[in-house]
């Protein structure tokens, strides 16, 4: 079922789940404010998507998510170019893994700040917005969420935050504001590349080589904001089929 053009404040927009969001969400009408720190990245997105012929805009933005100032400011410039948010969806994010005793400490705390500071960041700047206009968020977890995974703790804890942040606003927001937790298996994206010990490297690139192509996790995006009006989904749990 088609929805009328809505307003999208998405973060980590450069690659991976981010970009192909931006495709398919653009080719469906809706406009998207894209923001991640490469812009170069972003402008290329821009133009394929115009290229392809699609029916909503592009906006990028470079932004680095835990800047506050300029989290708050790339929210005004998304409401002045679009005319309010519709959807929030916190997306930039990231995973080092490691057995705990020999993890970084660097790592842990670069993990907690993007996975879950950079959400609540994006949530605190678009919530006035997201309240007017009776909006979605669509926060972006894992199946970590819900599960512990041998060499990956704080990663899955950060996870499991970003799932309890998507359930406080469903009991706080109730009516005003809904909210959708996505939370994918492995994907095929660079996303383990973080990753520099050299064994796991071995050990995870062929389940993320086999895993779901970005663009399944970004149609778990457009049905939760299509279900608007019929039903809030509330989380979605998504598995490559070899799992």
């Amino acid at each position: 079922m088609e929805v009328s053009p809505q307003a999208v404040f998405l973060t980590g927009a450069s690659s991976g789940i981010g970009a192909a969001i931006v495709r398919l969400l653009t080719a469906q009408g809706h406009h998207v404010f894209a923001t991640a720190r490469r812009l170069d990245r972003l402008e290329q997105l821009k133009e394929e998507c115009s290229q392809r012929g699609a029916a909503g805009r592009v906006i990028p933005h470079a932004l680095d998510v835990l800047d506050v100032e300029a989290h708050s400011e790339a929210v005004k410039q998304c409401v002045a170019e679009l005319g309010g948010i519709d959807v929030a969806i916190p997306n930039a994010g990231l995973g080092v893994f490691s057995p705990l005793d020999q993890a970084e400490l660097s790592d842990w705390l670069y993990m907690v700040d993007v996975n879950v500071k950079g959400a609540l960041i994006t949530l605190h700047t678009c919530l006035p917005h997201l309240m007017e206009s009776k909006g979605l968020v669509i926060n972006i977890g894992s199946v970590a969420s819900r599960n512990v995974f041998p060499n990956s703790g704080v990663y899955c804890a950060t996870k499991h935050a970003v799932l309890a942040l998507g359930e406080s606003i469903r009991q706080d927001l109730k009516s005003q504001v809904a909210s959708t937790t996505i939370c994918p298996g492995a994907v095929d994206t660079d996303f383990i590349e973080q990753t520099r010990d050299a064994a796991l490297l071995d050990q995870y690139r062929p389940g993320f080589k086999s895993g779901m192509h970005p663009d399944f996790v970004a149609r778990q995006v457009l049905h939760a904001m299509e279900s608007r009006g019929h039903g809030i989904i509330s989380d979605i749990t998504i598995r490559p089929d070899f799992l």
